[in-house]
């Protein structure tokens, strides 16, 4: 196989948490998309390179730092523009479970208003949704998946889908109550598996209401919460001598490397290093 073989490669696959939802990765140099329709709404970036594709009677350069927000039904094509090809990340989503959060948000129809989105944060947001969905299959971070993504498509859809952002943010907030419910749930039980559908049920809420109300009420979202819950939890264990391993497990971390990662990501140092400067 030649090297020009080699980088003209597109991956597929879908997560079991979110089974409807189709990703893909492609390197892409010679290959050309024809002009094409999806059945679904399509939402891409590059992390190398540029596409150049034409939509409506007007061309557009997908580069780094921009988003590409197709509709269904809308044709386009595709072609590399830069020397070596470009690289990209692709999600599809299935109409219905558009609609869905439409019906949450009380828009009656919900759709992309441009096909090009210049917003770097929302860029590097949707790789990191991408790169977990494609990597992180376990059912025990089912609250960690589900989170991230409806937080990440509302988002999008408030910034490129006609939604004002006044409507969003003036959603209402938890009561204290049920705040010291949820809260109350996470510090006792933070090793449990927690579920948004049942966190959101047991507050007589959807999950996108629960998930709305608790970040405006927060300023995180649940599994953000839970996250730093735990590893507070940690902290305390490891400057009272416990195993690491053990740590990780009694905090509701399913494995040692994750438990490593968000350590150093929360307090710019190991749990091992952080263990032996405290003891």
């Amino acid at each position: 196989m030649s090297a020009n073989e080699k980088k003209e490669k597109i991956e597929y696959w879908h997560n079991p948490i979110l089974p409807n939802i189709e990703l893909s990765s492609a390197n892409v140099e010679n290959f050309s998309f024809e002009r094409h329709v999806h059945l679904d709404y399509h939402i891409g970036i590059v992390t190398s390179g540029c596409q150049q594709y034409s939509h409506q009677g007007k061309v557009y350069h997908l580069a780094p730092g921009f988003i590409s927000t197709l509709n269904p039904d809308e044709a386009h094509n595709g072609d590399n523009i830069t020397l070596g090809g470009y690289q990209s990340h692709v999600m599809a989503l299935p109409v219905d479970y558009v609609n869905a959060i439409s019906r949450e948000m009380n828009q009656s129809e919900t759709f992309f208003n441009a096909p090009l989105v210049n917003n770097t944060r929302l860029s590097n947001a949707f790789l990191h949704l991408h790169q977990l969905l494609t990597t992180e299959q376990s059912g025990r971070l089912k609250l960690q998946i589900e989170t991230t993504m409806i937080a990440f498509i509302t988002e999008l859809f408030i910034h490129n889908g006609g939604i004002p952002v006044e409507q969003y943010s003036s959603t209402k907030k938890l009561s204290t109550q049920q705040l010291n419910y949820i809260r109350t749930l996470f510090h006792d039980e933070p090793s449990q598996s927690f579920q948004l559908d049942a966190l959101a049920q047991n507050l007589d809420l959807s999950k996108f209401q629960f998930l709305r109300q608790f970040k405006q009420s927060m300023g995180m979202t649940p599994h953000a919460y839970l996250k730093r819950v735990r590893l507070e939890y940690a902290k305390k264990a490891l400057m009272k001598g416990g195993n690491l391993s053990d740590v990780a497990y009694q905090v509701g971390f399913f494995d040692q490397s994750h438990f490593n990662k968000a350590f150093k990501n929360a307090y710019l140092i190991t749990p091992s290093h952080f263990q032996r400067r405290v003891l």
